[in-house]
């Protein structure tokens, strides 16, 4: 009984909310820069080929606002980026096709970069930036993926 209250208080709750899927990207590829000090050694440093194989970025529109839910190298699961605590600000942009975000987090110092161009289908790319710069592997990285909105 207790179980079929809290579906029943779960769906009042979820009836009002208007979510979107407006593209899901999948894995990701490019370039990262990484800085000597704390696990990479000082010859180990600078660019390397990067990417991940399991990532997925999915830009969601719930009422009207965004969210991005992201799948990285550690946990290709993905996550709300709101619910883990990142803040998402809006870019000006002048083209139409385009969807620009910034995301920051303050308790990790990591900031991160989203460019997508989209057809009016939801298909298209998506480039990110991350910038990691307070922890044992700081680095800067520049990736893109596909995107496609799901059918």
């Amino acid at each position: 009984m207790r179980t079929v209250i809290a579906v029943v208080v779960l769906l009042m709750l979820c009836a009002g909310v208007r979510a979107q899927t407006v593209t899901e990207c999948g894995k990701s590829g490019g370039y990262s820069y990484y800085f000597a000090g704390g696990l990479v050694p000082a010859d180990k440093g600078g660019w390397k080929k990067d990417g991940i194989d399991g990532g997925r970025i999915i830009l969601n529109l719930i009422n009207g606002k965004i969210d991005l839910l992201v799948g990285n190298a550690i946990d290709t699961t993905p996550s709300s980026v709101k619910q883990i605590g990142g803040k998402i600000i809006p870019r000006k942009t002048n083209s139409n096709d385009l969807i620009a975000l910034t995301v920051f987090y303050d308790d990790t110092e990591i900031t991160e970069d989203y460019v997508f161009q989209l057809t009016d289908r939801g298909d298209g790319t998506v480039a990110e930036t991350v910038i990691r710069t307070a922890g044992a592997i700081n680095k800067m990285s520049l990736m893109t993926a596909s995107c496609r909105r799901p059918r």
